[in-house]
């Protein structure tokens, strides 16, 4: 995001800088206390500390967890259009992914495909990558999807990896709902890994977590490499820490900025591209744009190479999402605008 850090963070990395506290990290339990702490005030879900641990990043973590629940060959289950880095974790860890596109409704909704998930489920699945709330769509799925994936899962014995990376970033009535608070099936076959990162800008600092809330999985992932932990950054947990303890007041100001460029982004469209298509995302940053209309092979290589505008292209997100572009409007109205006015001087010729 194009903002300042939150002040409680910026203080903390100071002070560690300034008593020269750069070390190794490890075992942090105080941040493990502020996570479940912001859970249970934010979405009522209970962690249990004991099952909770850091990795490098939500990647790796992603990746390491695969590696435990997998084995080389497997079939690993996304709904694109995705995150482009799925593809590429279910690969590092030498499985195969399985696509189940979203259903594009057309009205700004994008649903699960539970026949596709049981379908790929029956054929011999072992996990499931959940990208809950959905980047680049943006939608936050209802706790009534969430019990249906729990319970498919638990019938073909899938294991849900849930990326809840950016579930603190929510503008609408549909509340998160964190999957391994949705029931008891959901516990027995979920894993959950987020960070910080996202809602607090804090990506290169290096630290996410893992989280789990049944014991025959913790077991499982007992036996991730001890180097998955000390690999997180000790300032990235402590900043971690700070954001999940002292941070929603900045939060807070900052999602009216970003609730604001959500919808500062429809009007652009419509000013400047109005033969494109965006429904404001019900979370994340991100502005999920269909350029179709326009008949370019491949906009986002325009708009970067004649426009200077530079944007996600939609295709790495799946075969659905060529001629779609991902813009991040965490940023300022101006920029956002003159973004736009760059892009319609391409599009729009």
């Amino acid at each position: 995001m194009d903002f300042p850090v939150a002040a409680p963070i910026k203080e903390m990395l100071i002070d560690m800088v300034q008593r020269s506290d750069m070390g190794y990290g490890g075992f942090i339990p105080e941040l493990g206390a502020a996570f479940r702490d912001y859970s249970q005030t934010h979405w009522n879900w209970d962690v249990d500390v004991d099952q909770f641990r850091l990795a490098t990043d939500v990647g790796v973590a992603g990746v390491e967890v695969l590696r435990v629940i997998t084995q080389p060959g497997d079939l690993v289950v996304v709904n694109s259009p995705v995150y482009h880095n799925f593809y590429g974790w279910v690969r590092e860890a030498q499985c195969e992914p399985v696509d189940v596109p979203l259903l594009n409704r057309g009205n700004g909704t994008w649903d699960l495909d539970f026949d596709g998930l049981e379908q790929a489920f029956a054929k011999g699945a072992k996990a499931y990558i959940l990208c809950n709330p959905h980047n680049p769509v943006g939608t936050v799925f209802c706790k009534e999807h969430l019990e249906q994936i729990a319970a498919l899962a638990d019938q073909y014995g899938v294991i849900v990896i849930s990326d809840e990376i950016h579930a603190p970033l929510n503008y609408t009535s549909t509340p998160f709902v964190p999957y391994l608070a949705v029931n008891e099936a959901a516990r027995k076959n979920g894993i959950c890994i987020t960070s910080a990162s996202k809602s607090w800008n804090l990506a290169g600092l290096k630290c996410a977590q893992i989280v789990t809330a049944n014991d025959d999985l913790k077991s499982r992932l007992d036996s991730l490499p001890l180097a998955v932990t000390w690999r997180a950054s000790l300032l990235g947990a402590w900043a971690s820490l700070a954001a999940y303890r002292d941070g929603q007041p900045w939060l807070d100001s900052v999602m009216k900025q970003l609730h604001s460029n959500r919808q500062l982004v429809c009007d652009l469209v419509t000013e400047f591209i109005p033969r494109a298509t965006y429904f404001p995302p019900e979370s994340t940053y991100l502005a999920w744009i269909d350029l179709n209309a326009y008949g370019i092979e491949d906009p986002a290589l325009m708009l970067i190479d004649k426009a200077r505008v530079a944007l996600n292209d939609g295709k790495e997100f799946g075969p659905d999402g060529k001629n779609f572009v991902r813009l991040n409007f965490a940023t300022s109205p101006e920029i956002l605008r003159e973004a736009f006015i760059r892009m319609a001087s391409v599009l729009e010729d």
